[in-house]
């Protein structure tokens, strides 16, 4: 049993058991399913993408890298994807190395919060060490690994979280490490980059952002295949429920930073 300061590996199984008691029997049967190795994807929460990665979503089984740079929207995607597995029946969970996951921001895009396992591991090595306990359980369609803007994940244990799920079958790993994208990458079974193309702007206010996923790495498919998204900031939808309907892409133009010379006026 993996032990933390806040006993994390016990929270978590308490709290699979609180989700059977309040009706996990019904939405997934109280014993981990047997494998299944032609079970469809875990929807990515966009049809477009779906038909990209040509397995009808994220594929169980497997680790994907999320390949993106700080604010180019992994976090939004990956949210949008555990929205749209809990709207399919399953259950998720967020394993948040740095305690940046917002919760208000996650229900604004989707989330059911009751049902979302949320852990704060100490370290990288702990993170992975829970990813793999949870793809164990059997219980869990996706799980998203943050491993934070600083974490250098050890390549070892990610190989083996990969081998763990590749037998299990079961669950789908999003790997948000900005720090470790290298890393991450050479383990990944897949691969999605992602490029801003435009901002979504509802008149001077900006409520999210065009980009492109393109399917850079794909164990189980055909890799090379692309996919426009628009990804929603959490305020951006809470304003206005007919966004989709009003905003309209704007161009942006890549500027380098300009230098802030500070002056000290009084001391």
């Amino acid at each position: 049993m993996l032990q933390t300061d806040a006993g994390v590996s016990s929270s978590l199984a308490n709290a699979l058991e609180t989700l059977r008691a309040r009706g996990l029997g019904l939405r997934r049967g109280s014993d981990p399913e047997p494998i299944e190795h032609n079970r469809p994807g875990v929807p990515t929460g966009h049809a477009s993408l779906d038909a990209a990665l040509g397995t009808d979503g994220w594929p169980l089984g497997a680790i994907v890298l999320l390949d993106a740079a700080r604010g180019m929207g992994a976090s939004t995607l990956a949210l949008g994807t555990l929205a749209a597995a809990q709207a399919s029946g399953g259950l998720v969970a967020w394993l948040d190395l740095d305690g940046t996951l917002d919760p208000a921001v996650a229900a604004r895009l989707g989330i059911s919060l009751e049902w979302l396992l949320v852990a704060r591991p100490r370290d990288p090595d702990e993170a992975i060490e829970l990813a793999a306990w949870l793809g164990r359980s059997g219980l869990i369609d996706a799980l998203v690994l943050d491993l934070g803007e600083r974490a250098l994940p050890d390549r070892r244990a990610l190989d083996r979280l990969g081998l763990l799920l590749a037998r299990s079958g079961a669950t789908a790993a999003l790997v948000l490490a900005p720090a470790g994208r290298a890393v991450a990458g050479a383990v990944a079974g897949v691969r999605v980059g992602l490029h801003r193309s435009a901002w979504l702007a509802v008149g001077r206010d900006l409520v999210g952002q065009r980009v492109t996923a393109v399917v850079e790495r794909h164990r189980w498919a055909l890799a090379g295949g692309s996919a426009e998204l628009d990804l929603w900031f959490g305020e951006g939808r809470r304003i206005d429920p007919q966004l989709v309907a009003l905003a309209e892409p704007r161009q942006f133009e890549e500027r380098p930073a300009t230098p802030v010379e500070l002056r000290v006026v009084s001391a």
